[in-house]
């Protein structure tokens, strides 16, 4: 009579333990199909006159023709360890907003655009731009 119960026990340990790494085979593909379809890619890089600081402007989208276009603007010192995030962030691509980036001096960094119903953030003279500044210019455009 035991050796029948010490059979079951055995039979039930061993398809408890492929049912469950099934289940978690399972889940970890789910899991992985989740993963972000998002994508950030850099459109163009302005370098401060002295190299010292590079501008970056960004655009992400997460969702393809159901979501809009997101963007920003994004500094990072020459040797990479000072990196100074979404100075600017908008919505839609940069040219539907009309931004513009330049450098003025080597510690002035002028952030122009033309339509502020696009702008999401700004981030004026914050912690985040300490070894430069940031000027922010409206240009009014006539259609």
């Amino acid at each position: 009579m035991k050796y029948p119960v010490k059979k079951l026990l055995i039979n039930f340990g061993g398809y408890t333990f492929w049912g469950l790494l099934f289940v978690w085979g399972v889940a970890a593909l789910l899991l992985k199909s989740c993963e972000s379809l998002c994508y950030h890619e850099v459109l163009h890089t302005e370098h401060s006159p002295n190299g010292a600081f590079s501008a970056e402007i960004y655009i992400g989208d997460c969702g393809g023709a159901t979501t809009d276009f997101y963007g920003g603007v994004n500094v990072t010192s020459k040797n990479g360890d000072e990196v100074f995030e979404r100075l600017i962030t908008f919505r839609g691509r940069p040219e539907e907003t009309g931004l513009e980036v330049r450098w003025s001096s080597d510690e002035e960094l002028v952030i122009s655009i033309s339509d502020l119903h696009k702008v999401r953030t700004l981030r004026p003279r914050s912690k985040f731009s300490s070894g430069f500044n940031t000027n922010y210019e409206f240009r009014h455009e006539a259609n």
